[in-house]
């Protein structure tokens, strides 16, 4: 099972406000406006975040196409986001680093296809995350802890993003 983030953290990633409103707006169809990256995949559908990750094997990778909201984005170049569904979420990274997103993406619906895992990441990874996202009170608050913390990663090929403004 993936370990809660420190309270500061998921402040700092948006999440607490995704998962406090129920921001995904699953009911209505997803029409994309930007893509990022390589084509989507024509096969499949996207499922739910939140499905993805409740079929992924433990500790096996696995290709997925999934939709959810993105909470959060680095502010300092798009080079990764949060993308949440209810209660899951992953952080989302891209392939090769060949391509980013825009840092003003927040709070748009997206679908990403990519490669889904448990994934760990070190108190310095996760204070580098969080300095990202623009919060100085996280990152101390994870440097000071020091504990290594789990979640779901997916390293994207494409990613096709919702304007909702």
């Amino acid at each position: 099972m993936i370990n809660k983030l420190p309270t500061a953290f998921l402040k700092a990633a948006g999440v607490a406000l995704a998962l406090a409103t129920g921001a995904v707006i699953a009911d209505e169809a997803f029409v994309a406006h930007q893509s990022f990256g390589a084509a989507m995949p024509v096969e499949g559908e996207a499922v739910s975040l939140k499905t993805a990750i409740s079929s992924l094997d433990s500790g096996a990778a696995q290709e997925v196409k999934v939709m959810g909201q993105i909470t959060e984005v680095c502010q300092a170049k798009g080079c990764w986001m949060l993308l949440v569904d209810g209660d899951s979420y992953a952080r989302i990274t891209f392939k090769d680093y060949a391509f980013f997103v825009p840092t003003e993406t927040s709070m748009q619906r997206a679908v990403v296809y990519g490669v889904l895992e448990d994934a760990t990441l070190s108190a310095d990874e996760a204070a580098h995350y969080a300095q990202d996202a623009g919060n100085a009170e996280a990152r101390e608050e994870l440097l000071a802890a020091g504990k290594p913390i789990r979640e779901y990663s997916l390293v994207a090929a494409a990613v096709q993003l919702e304007n909702r403004l």
